[in-house]
């Protein structure tokens, strides 16, 4: 599984990152990165951080 973010939608409101810390993590700069090796070990996680992000900028590609 790999996990995309679109930066031109993202708002970096940190929704993502409160609900699947060890996957999505906000720089300093505001860009959300994302750690794709954890991606398979918290799906339940990611999947409810693609839910709470309020511009659905988050998708996941199987």
């Amino acid at each position: 599984m790999r996990v995309t973010v679109d930066r031109d939608v993202c708002c970096a409101s940190g929704n993502c990152e409160m609900a699947a810390p060890t996957v999505f993590e906000l720089a300093d700069s505001g860009e959300v990165q994302v750690d794709d090796s954890a991606v398979d070990a918290n799906m339940d996680t990611v999947r409810r951080a693609i839910s709470e992000c309020p511009t659905q900028a988050i998708s996941l590609h199987e």
